[in-house]
């Protein structure tokens, strides 16, 4: 037997029954066995033996005696050739079992959900969806097998029991196979689904929930009903002299909204109605532009955060793949580094965000000269809550909530994809921003995965008047600081990738470039300080460059433009495809990156890359653009824009989600079966993100802008 035909042979007689008969006269039960016979007569051709013949002598073996249990006694009963029964039957259908695909790495197999729900409701036992993985290593093969099965499990075996069982099937596959196949002891785990009780922060959603429900509706209601009320009298005296008559069934709605624009409205009237839908969805879509806008960030923001959730979304996928083989052959392709290495598309948002930081508030400290006490403390609040309450929602869903929502073969993933331990222990730490430092545990996955950007982020902001505020009074001296800065995280940047023998990229497969480069503040500050530098660059010479611009030939701002143009995009080609050498060495020939080119890279590739952004839309403000400005300025960018923030936080638990949910493996091959599902992903990303938008984000921000105006 070769070594694929053993590992399908251990699994079957990990949950096989091997019936020829059956008492029973229901259909479904025949129909069962005929899908027996079938299998096994393709399990023959496949050089696996009958596991009716093959079964019987090992049931003699330590494999089922070695121990005493409820749960060994139980397995051995349901593989018991002499006594088949409807239950050993449905024990079999719903196990999961090899399918097509052995040689080019198909090792995910996925029972029946679904039946192993009739299993329980047919035999009346506490049967649970369990999977099982195991760590395999073949004899001359450098690379081990990790296998993956799922299937129905008894009671007798639940809550741990099954690890008695595994290390003992282990030793089994070891001594049949002569050692040619040897699964690790340490690396068998199994996870049951067991029943979920409302914890404290799952409360907590559901009534952070039902709050939000409560305001939606009423706001809306009040909305709409407001303007009416105010004319039910047909009369109304809004200052104290005049009066307007009504006539709500002659053009009466529009007389009432004139009237209600001319209402002063209380303060509590104000509140309630920032939460109506009809003026949230209305900010949403509204494309009205300011002057001074920066209209050329929409459209970055919006492709940027597509480059994201086409990251994440293969990142996910990979895992749960029925073609592990297909991967080697998507490496070989040059195309495939901008999903492979999509970790810059984070690094334009840093940049974006201290841009604007920086433009946004050296404008303020040129109105006013300087900002007071309350100033300041509304620059901070004013970030703070906005961000906050969407967020808040985000940790309560994901982090508690979502865990309760989702049934499957893999719904024993949820607390690990949604991190719930460290949610329950931590959440703390994600209101305060600190969660990329706290805990600082190199095996600790933040509540939240995608969070540490959001505690970078904010930790960046908080230290952004420090450099802006030296530019705005000393920009010598301001320009010197955030040089040194800038030198002393590319330094720290390479350092840490020399110390460690860090890999240049977490595409390399190298989960410590997470822990030590990717989540730490000291690295990713330099997007930031770039942007930053940006901002006052565009505040000092912005409007003059247009003016002059504006009065260049079109040929002659071809030939400045094209240049940088040119120059730019070759930067940031290098940064995202200069890996793929490096990844066609790592995953095809076992080769690492050499330590030079890693520091180099990790050193360099942030600042290059920002730095090209930069000039891009410097070129776009000052008139340089052409049709790329116009293209990122178009104003539909506007509307999914102002949703960025929210996609950001939903889509990875949506992806959680749909992965923990799902009843099969996926494939790469053909590439549109993949396009497809990341088009769902980003689909579905942006409706749940326009849900949070108008019902948390953007009433959040309405109240905070009336508290602000008050001030």
């Amino acid at each position: 037997m070769n070594a694929r035909g053993v590992c399908l042979h251990v699994f079957f007689c990990l949950i096989a029954s091997s019936s020829t008969s059956s008492k029973e006269e229901n259909t479904l039960h025949l129909n069962k066995r005929r899908n027996v016979e079938e299998l096994r007569s393709i399990l023959k051709f496949i050089g696996v033996p009958d596991i009716r013949s093959s079964l019987k002598p090992h049931l003699d073996e330590k494999l089922f005696f070695e121990a005493s249990s409820e749960c060994l006694n139980k397995l051995k009963s349901l593989v018991d050739i002499t006594n088949i029964t409807a239950e050993s039957e449905l024990f079999l259908d719903a196990a999961g079992k090899p399918s097509a695909g052995l040689t080019t790495g198909n090792h995910f197999w996925i029972g029946d959900y679904e039946m192993c729900k009739t299993l329980r409701n047919v035999t009346r036992q506490d049967y649970r969806s369990c999977k099982v993985t195991a760590q395999a290593f073949i004899e001359k093969s450098p690379i081990p097998l990790t296998l993956t099965w799922t299937g129905c499990i008894p009671k007798q075996c639940q809550n741990g029991s099954l690890t008695e069982v595994l290390p003992l099937l282990g030793d089994w596959v070891t001594e049949k196979t002569k050692g040619q196949i040897t699964l690790n002891r340490n690396k068998w785990t199994s996870d049951c689904e067991t029943d979920l009780e409302l914890d404290a922060g799952a409360y907590a959603a559901i009534t952070f929930l039902a709050i939000v429900g409560f305001l939606v509706v009423v706001g809306t209601i009040w909305h709409i009903t407001h303007p009416i009320i105010l004319s039910l009298g047909k009369k109304y005296n809004h200052d104290g002299s005049d009066t307007v008559d009504v006539d709500l069934d002659n053009g009466g709605i529009q007389a009432v909204e004139e009237i209600s624009a001319k209402v002063t409205e209380s303060p509590f009237s104000n509140a309630v109605k920032c939460f109506s839908l009809q003026r949230t969805f209305k900010s949403l879509t509204s494309t009205e532009t300011k002057a001074g806008q920066v209209l050329c960030l929409n459209g970055i923001r919006v492709l940027s955060i597509n480059w994201v959730i086409l990251g994440h979304t293969f990142a996910f996928v990979q895992g749960k793949l029925s073609d592990q083989s297909y991967l080697l052959d998507l490496i070989k392709r040059q195309g495939f580094t901008l999903i492979a290495n999509a970790y810059s598309s984070v690094d334009s948002f840093f940049c974006l965000s201290g841009f604007l930081v920086s433009y946004l508030l050296l404008k303020q400290l040129t109105k006013k000269g300087h900002l007071t006490l309350p100033q300041w403390i509304a620059f901070y609040f004013h970030r703070y809550v906005r961000l906050t309450a969407p967020y808040l929602m985000m940790i309560l869903l994901e982090g508690f909530l979502y865990r309760h929502l989702v049934s499957g073969p893999f719904s024993v993933e949820a607390d690990i994809a949604t991190n719930h331990e460290t949610c329950k222990k931590y959440w703390w730490t994600n209101l305060l921003y600190i969660n990329n430092l706290v805990p600082w545990n190199p095996t600790a996955s933040p509540c939240l995965a995608q969070s540490w950007y959001l505690a970078n982020d904010m930790q960046f902001f908080v230290i952004s008047p420090i450099f802006i505020v030296l530019l705005f009074l000393y920009p010598k001296i301001g320009n010197k600081v955030n040089t040194v800065a800038l030198g002393c995280s590319a330094t720290a940047a390479g350092l840490i990738t020399a110390y460690y023998n860090l890999e240049p990229s977490m595409s390399l497969g190298n989960p410590q470039n997470f822990v030590k480069l990717y989540r730490v503040p000291w690295v990713r500050i330099t997007p930031y300080l770039v942007g930053i530098l940006g901002g006052w660059f565009y505040w000092c010479w912005g409007e003059d460059a247009k003016e002059i611009v504006k009065i260049v030939p079109l040929w002659k701002k071809a030939i400045v433009a094209l240049p940088f143009w040119v120059v730019t995009a070759l930067i940031e080609y290098g940064v995202v495809f200069g890996l793929w050498s490096d990844l066609k060495d790592r995953f095809l020939h076992g080769k690492a990156a050499s330590n030079t080119d890693s520091i180099a890279y990790e050193a360099v590739a942030r600042i290059a890359w920002s730095l090209a952004l930069l000039i891009q839309i410097l070129l776009c403000q000052f008139g340089l653009g052409g049709f790329i400005n116009s293209l990122l300025s178009w104003k539909g960018w506007l509307v999914l824009s102002r949703l960025t923030y929210s996609v950001y936080l939903i889509h990875l638990g949506l992806i959680c989600l749909i992965m923990t949910e799902t009843r099969h493996s996926f494939s790469l091959e053909p590439d549109f079966e993949m396009a497809v599902f990341y088009l769902g992903v980003m689909l579905m990303s942006y409706l749940a993100a326009v849900v949070l938008y108008v019902c948390v984000e953007q009433p959040i921000a309405s109240l905070e802008s009336i508290t602000y105006r008050k001030k």
